[in-house]
């Protein structure tokens, strides 16, 4: 299975999971958001995680996150992510919560 952690209460998963009703593609580019250089894969999480509760979902699939570099730009370097906003059934979302928490 693919690497899973679990933010604000939404399940991120670098994969897909056979289990996931997909509801819609979310992505987060934060190169254009004042202060971008002092951004980090937080920030990324939060947005997506917005975007993921917006639409009722418990899930981000495929959750993919990365840096890229501006080249006409004072903050030359910023984050971005992506993923399918999904719902998991009751029962699976709790146990991926169960294992998948900082405890």
């Amino acid at each position: 299975m693919a690497y899973t952690t679990v933010y604000a209460g939404i399940v991120f998963i670098e994969g897909p999971h056979p289990d996931a009703s997909i509801i819609c593609d979310i992505t987060c580019d934060l190169s254009f958001k004042f202060g971008a250089q002092l951004k980090n894969l937080n920030d990324v999480k939060n947005n997506l995680v917005a975007k993921a509760k917006a639409h009722n979902a418990n899930c981000v699939t495929d959750f993919k996150y990365g840096q890229k570099s501006r080249w006409l730009a004072i903050d030359d370097v910023a984050f971005w992510g992506s993923g399918k906003c999904a719902f998991l059934p009751e029962n699976v979302y709790a146990q991926l919560v169960e294992k998948h928490s900082i405890k």
